[in-house]
């Protein structure tokens, strides 16, 4: 197999990327990387009302496994808000497996992800900056439960929407999931996450999902979680939250 292949498909990927904190269904993101010459197909639909209704159709992100400890990712999405329509900011994305699972100690992890700002901000489709995050992930199984954690930062650049500045601020995040093997082909999801907020005077974000994974024939899986805020009145969003979609797991077509 020719050694550049992989990259040339790595370059591909991050060529045409967009944002979404993680792998679907869930806000938290999970340790373990995608299998060396694997892709993952996430493709469902997204609806979350933060005071403004936005609808994501479809909600797409395409992940390759690079090696046993190296993935890359790629999404996109297109995003109606408030009536507006057109595709999202685009996010390139890379994780790392740091620490294999011992039965003594959890697998540690480590992504980061770049957010474009080539939509519209102007019409409500973008946030008018690049964001960077760096997000720390640790994960451990004890029989049927996995709880996961993560704890990450947003870095945000200069903003400008319209021509004019914009204020934004960096922002902290951290969120606290498990997964519960119910049976062999079915998860029971659930995760509590938290954000600060990212524009000065904003409320910070404290909410909850839950959700399952059905795993299918065919390499597919359903995937679905509903979830909302832990605030009164819903301060700081989502009054609602709602994820559907399948993930179909298939080897690249190089794959020895």
């Amino acid at each position: 197999m020719n050694a550049r292949v992989p990259l040339t498909v790595a370059a591909a990927l991050f060529a045409f990327a967009a944002r979404c904190p993680a792998p679907p269904p869930l806000v938290t993101g999970d340790v373990p990387v995608a299998d060396p010459g694997t892709f993952e197909l996430y493709a469902g639909f997204r609806y979350q009302d933060t005071g403004r209704i936005e609808r994501q159709v479809p909600h797409v992100e395409l992940v390759y496994g690079l090696t046993e400890r190296w993935e890359v990712s790629t999404e996109t999405n297109y995003l109606s808000r408030t009536g507006r329509r057109g595709f999202d900011d685009l996010t390139l994305a890379t994780k790392a497996l740091l620490v294999a699972k011992t039965p003594a100690s959890p697998m540690l992890g480590a992504s980061y992800e770049l957010k474009l700002a080539n939509s519209d901000a102007a019409r409500g489709l973008g946030s008018g900056g690049r964001e960077h995050e760096l997000r720390l992930r640790a994960q451990q199984t004890f029989g049927a439960l996995t709880p996961v954690l993560n704890v990450g930062r947003v870095l945000v650049a200069d903003v400008t929407i319209g021509g004019a500045g914009a204020p934004r601020q960096d922002a902290w995040r951290a969120s606290f999931a498990q997964e519960w093997q119910l049976v062999p082909a079915t998860k029971l999801l659930g995760e509590i996450h938290w954000r600060t907020a990212d524009e000065p005077g904003e409320t910070h974000r404290l909410g909850w999902n839950a959700g399952l994974k059905r795993r299918l024939p065919a390499g597919l899986s359903a995937h679905a979680a509903v979830g909302g805020s832990l605030r009164p009145g819903d301060r700081g969003g989502p009054a609602l939250r709602v994820y559907t979609g399948l993930k179909w797991e298939f080897a690249a077509p190089w794959r020895p």
